[in-house]
C-alpha cells in the first residue's frame, strides 16, 4: 500500500513540552496504517528543552518522521504558522493533525479513515470524529465541548461513519478539534490554510472555512484521541495566556470574516448569530463595570445582528442607565 506520496501527512507542532509531545508521537507511531508521514514542527523551543527534542529526533529515526525547527520567538510563530509550515513540507493526500499535549487513544483511527475516504470516492474533502476532553487532575469533562452531540442526532443513534453537510456540522454546540480533522491537503492549500493573524480560535476558523468550501464531509462519531483541557494556573499554554477581551477580538476576526467571505448561507448565520452573542458577553462585562456607554455600544451591536425583543429591551436599559449616569455626574 506504501507509495513515494502517502496518503496521510500528521502534523504535530510543539514547543517547550518534550514529554507530552513523547506521548503524541507515539500515539502517532502505534497507528496501524502504515502509508503515512510525520511531521514535528518544532516552533522556537527553549534551548534547555530543545535538546531534549534532538535527543527524541535521534531516537525516533525513522524515514517516516520529520523534524523542522524554526527559529525562537518569545510567543513562538503561532499555532496557524507550524500548521501551515506542516501542510508545506508534507506531501501527502490528506493532512491529519494532532497537538502534542494530546494523543491519539485509537490505533485504528488512520485506517478507519482511510477506508471510509476510499470507500465513500475520491473526492471527500474532510472527515470529522471525535474526542474526549479532560482536566488537569484527571476529570472527565461531561458537558458537550466539540461535536460529541451529533451522535445522538444521528439515525438510530449509529457510530458507523456517514456523509454530512454543513447545517448539521452547524447543529452542534461545538465545533471539531484539530485532532479529530483531516482535511484534503489541497483543498487546505487552496483555502491558504490556517489564519496566522490569529493566535486564538484559530482551529475554529480553519473549521468553518472548511465547511463553507467543502463540498463532501464524513463524520465519524466515535472517540479517537484524549484532550487536555489546559490548567489555567499555568501559563504556557495558548488559551491561557491570553485576556478575555484579546479572545473575544480573535472571535470576533473569525465571524467577521465568516460573514464577509463565506457563501453558503447555513454557515453566514450560523457566523452572525454567534458573532452577536460574543458582543452580548462583552456587552453584559461593560454592564456589570457600570460602563453603561461601553455596554450600549456592543448591546447594539448584537442587537443589529440579532434582533430579539429581549434584547432590544436591554439595549434601552443600558441607554436610561447612561443617561442617568450622566445626569448623577453633573
Amino acid at each position: 500500500m506504501a507509495t513515494s506520496t502517502p496518503f496521510f501527512t500528521v502534523i504535530i507542532p510543539t514547543r517547550n513540552r518534550p514529554e507530552l509531545f513523547t506521548l503524541a508521537l507515539e500515539s502517532v507511531l502505534a497507528q496501524t496504517f502504515k502509508d503515512k508521514e510525520i511531521i514535528v514542527i518544532n516552533d522556537g523551543s527553549e534551548p534547555e528543552l530543545l535538546v531534549h527534542y534532538r535527543e527524541l529526533e535521534a531516537k525516533y529515526c525513522d524515514d517516516r518522521i520529520k523534524f523542522r525547527y524554526q527559529i525562537s520567538r518569545p510567543w513562538g510563530h503561532g499555532q496557524s504558522y507550524s500548521m501551515n509550515t506542516g501542510a508545506l513540507v508534507g506531501s501527502g493526500k490528506y493532512l491529519a493533525f494532532l497537538d502534542d499535549d494530546d494523543y491519539w487513544t485509537d490505533s485504528e483511527h488512520l485506517n478507519k479513515a482511510y477506508e471510509e475516504i476510499i470507500k465513500a470516492g475520491d473526492d471527500v474533502d474532510a472527515y470529522y470524529t471525535n474526542q474526549r476532553a479532560f482536566f488537569s487532575d484527571g476529570t472527565l469533562k461531561e458537558e458537550n465541548v466539540w461535536i460529541e452531540d451529533l451522535r445522538c442526532k444521528l439515525k438510530n443513534s449509529s457510530l458507523e461513519t456517514c456523509e454530512v453537510d454543513a447545517s448539521f456540522l452547524l447543529s452542534s454546540n461545538g465545533f471539531a478539534h484539530l485532532n479529530c480533522t483531516i482535511i484534503k491537503r489541497q483543498l487546505y492549500l487552496d483555502m491558504k490554510g490556517m489564519d496566522e493573524g490569529i493566535r486564538y480560535d484559530c482551529d475554529r476558523d480553519l473549521y468553518i472555512r472548511t465547511l463553507d468550501k467543502a463540498k463532501k464531509m464524513l463524520f465519524c462519531p466515535r472517540f479517537v484521541s484524549k484532550h487536555h483541557i489546559p490548567d489555567k494556573s499555568k501559563k504556557g499554554n495558548m488559551s491561557t495566556v491570553i485576556s478575555s477581551f484579546e479572545k473575544y477580538l480573535y472571535q470576533i476576526s473569525v465571524y467577521e470574516k465568516a460573514l464577509l467571505l463565506c457563501v453558503k448561507p447555513e454557515v453566514k448565520a450560523h457566523s452572525r448569530i454567534a458573532l452577536s452573542n460574543i458582543f452580548k458577553h462583552i456587552s453584559d462585562i461593560y454592564s456589570s463595570e457600570k460602563q453603561y456607554n461601553l455596554a450600549r455600544v456592543y448591546a447594539q451591536k448584537a442587537l443589529a445582528l440579532n434582533p430579539t425583543l429581549k434584547w432590544w429591551c436591554f439595549t434601552n436599559y443600558m441607554a436610561v442607565k447612561l443617561l442617568f449616569d450622566l445626569l448623577l455626574k453633573r
